[in-house]
């Protein structure tokens, strides 16, 4: 494939996992309001599950005000570069081996609650497939940074300009001597 057809797909993953991550958050939070109204004390886990997921979900939003807000000597960016770390495959690992499980205990007291256990299942894989491109895009910019440069290249026109146009005292077009051509050496 050709890098911009890539491109389209890791932007199209990275989109379904910010679909799929707000989406499960609204479904464990409508989910934990109802079972917590009729009184089942699995609605309080919902809720806090909830509240974590919409908080992680949101992360992506809230970087770019704290990048403005926060100076970089502050003990805040230090915890928050601990939740910028909680991204790709562990924040899938999270969804999918931590809070997911509980959503199958009991199948036929909680139906919904599968159908959320499915959705922290699929988010939870959307986001370690994300690491593919997080790592991807590591690469590349490693190898941005790595670029290869002439650094002769100023010294070489320089150079280039004086073997052209040798310098002599009278202006005259002599045959360069030893000395000089020495000095081009050392060039």
């Amino acid at each position: 494939m050709n890098t911009r057809s890539d491109d389209r797909c890791w932007n199209g993953l990275v989109a379904a996992c910010r679909v799929f991550g707000l989406g499960t958050a609204l479904a464990l939070w409508g989910v934990g309001i109802e079972y917590a109204f009729y009184g089942y004390t699995f609605g309080v886990y919902f809720l806090i599950v909830a509240a974590v997921i919409t908080f992680l979900e949101f992360v992506f939003l809230l970087n770019n005000l704290v990048e403005l807000c926060v100076s970089r000597t502050s003990c805040f960016l230090r915890f928050w570069d601990y939740v910028l770390w909680l991204d790709d495959w562990k924040k899938g690992g999270l969804y999918f081996a931590i809070f997911s499980p509980p959503c199958f205990v009991r199948p036929a007291e909680a139906v919904l609650a599968v159908v959320t256990g499915c959705l922290l299942v699929t988010t939870g894989i959307l986001y370690m497939l994300k690491t593919f491109k997080t790592r991807r895009d590591e690469e590349n910019s490693s190898l941005e940074d790595n670029a290869t440069y002439d650094r002769f290249e100023e010294e070489q026109e320089d150079l280039e300009e004086d073997i052209v146009n040798p310098s002599s005292p009278n202006n005259v077009n002599t045959i360069t001597s030893l000395a000089d051509q020495s000095e081009i050496l050392d060039l």
